[in-house]
């Protein structure tokens, strides 16, 4: 791979890196809870990793693509399913939900949503980890 995806490919596992730490010391965050500042920062971290790693991913995918077919596709779901038939990903529906909750987590300060946002997070990224997992041992076969 170029150097530029190499680093891509660096800045994703990083990213998977930080989420993980914080999905692995999540509490379930309780709507009738008046919370302090310094409570909500665990939660606030990890809502702010998530959003990075999507995007982070997706940027990936953008130069993934790039480097194996020399141009990039006019849609994100195009993109993701031409990377699912060359079997770098399993789930391109899991993809367009990250990303659509990824753009929810900047609007939303309702508890009630809170909470079924930050469930969402955590049970996304676990599914998201194996898809990064996945794509790791596609890339080593290719070099």
């Amino acid at each position: 791979m170029s150097i530029f995806s190499e680093t891509g490919r660096q800045d994703l596992l990083k990213a998977k890196r930080l989420l993980e730490f914080s999905v692995k010391g999540y509490v379930p965050y309780d709507p009738n809870k008046s919370y302090e500042p310094e409570e909500l920062e665990s939660y606030d971290a990890m809502s702010f990793r998530f959003e990075k790693f999507v995007e982070t991913a997706l940027s990936f995918f953008v130069s993934l693509e790039l480097y194996l077919y020399g141009e990039k596709s006019a849609t994100l779901r195009d993109r993701l399913l031409k990377l699912q038939r060359a079997g770098y990903l399993q789930d391109v529906e899991l993809w367009i939900s990250a990303r659509l909750l990824r753009n929810k987590i900047a609007h939303a300060y309702i508890p009630d949503e809170l909470a079924e946002i930050f469930e969402n997070v955590v049970s996304f990224s676990k599914r998201l980890f194996i898809e990064v997992e996945t794509l790791e041992v596609k890339l080593k076969a290719i070099g």
